[in-house]
């Protein structure tokens, strides 16, 4: 399999999960102000939608969107317990992903999109805030160590990834108690940390 990826973006969560499951993988990196490749492919070539990620499963086999590449990579070894294999585990993976994608992921993608006023960044930094204050209720809520259970998966993987973009927005995470929780704890894991270097995120 081949990730197509840029730094620190949401790509890294298929990253990180490529690494929990221990398969062979390449990397290749795309610039999304080109979209080039590190190769010098042109990257609407191999996705037409032209953002990371992509994963290449063979050859000319692509897969895209977050919501679909991280529950296939997740599946590939159901003894590591990274998602539920059916019913309403599996359920309420898909259900964290589609909100992380469709809400949270555009809230902080508003701060990426260009200059904004202030009156917009206000505005946007509230957006976020909103939907932080959901998801922090939401584990309070919960008796699980993780988003959906007491496994790491790939829901976990994206919120890390989504909320380290708090650092380049200068937004500030500590009244988010239970989500800084879940997040020290996604840190440590030795698959977040050799994706953070190969990405050049941390030394």
């Amino acid at each position: 399999m081949k990730l197509y990826y840029s730094p620190g973006a949401c790509s890294l969560a298929a990253h990180i999960i490529l690494n929990e499951i221990n398969v062979d993988f390449d990397l290749e990196r795309v610039d999304l102000k080109t979209h080039k490749t590190e190769k010098g492919t042109d990257y609407y070539e191999i996705n037409p939608k032209g953002y990371v990620p992509a994963l290449e499963i063979n050859p000319g086999l692509i897969l895209t969107e977050n919501v679909a590449i991280l529950p296939f990579l997740a599946q590939h070894d159901p003894k590591q317990d990274l998602i539920p294999p059916s019913g309403m585990g599996r359920a309420k993976v898909l259900e964290w992903l589609g909100y992380l994608n469709s809400e949270l992921h555009d809230a902080y993608a508003v701060f990426f999109g260009g200059k904004l006023s202030d009156d917009e960044k206000k505005k946007a930094y509230a957006e976020v805030d909103r939907l932080l204050s959901y998801i922090d209720k939401a584990i309070a809520e919960s008796d699980n160590d993780y988003l959906v259970d007491d496994n790491f998966g790939p829901a976990d993987a994206y919120l890390f990834v989504l909320t380290n973009w708090s650092n380049h927005i200068e937004h500030d995470l500590s009244p988010y108690k239970n989500i800084i929780h879940i997040r020290n704890k996604v840190a440590e894991r030795q698959s977040v940390q050799i994706a953070m270097r190969d990405e050049g995120l941390i030394p």
